[in-house]
């Protein structure tokens, strides 16, 4: 037991000749009654911001699976309303949220005339 102790006295000097007084320090010996105070004032602020976060992440069940309600209210078009065409690519998702067509069309119809088509002008459906 003895020879144990004089190994942790010496371990505590390394470490603190090393490291510094600060790592081989008893934390409680800097705590305060203020600091507990602030902590405890500190906690229940996240406490409620976590709370308020959980509130809006409500799961709902759909097909035998959990799912964000937010997840749900989305609506997401993936077909091209100047050529018909479903796509899944992700490059495509850009054209449509900016342009509202897929990317082949902006290529056709947009590019260049990107204030014409933003005016509204459109492509005949026969094309």
């Amino acid at each position: 037991m003895k020879k144990d102790l004089e190994y942790i006295a010496k371990l505590e000097k390394a470490i603190e000749q090393k490291y510094g007084t600060q790592a081989v320090d008893n934390p409680k010996r800097a705590w305060t009654a203020e600091k507990e105070e602030e902590y405890l004032q500190q906690s229940l602020i996240e406490r409620e911001k976590f709370l308020k976060f959980a509130e809006t992440q409500t799961k709902v069940e759909q097909d035998g699976f959990l799912i964000n309600k937010k997840l749900l209210t989305k609506e997401i078009n993936r077909t091209c309303p100047v050529c018909k065409v479903y796509s899944f690519r992700p490059r495509d998702d850009l054209y449509m949220n900016k342009f509202e067509c897929c990317h082949s069309c902006y290529i056709q119809w947009v590019e260049g005339r990107e204030g014409r088509w933003i005016a509204g002008w459109r492509p005949e459906e026969e094309k």
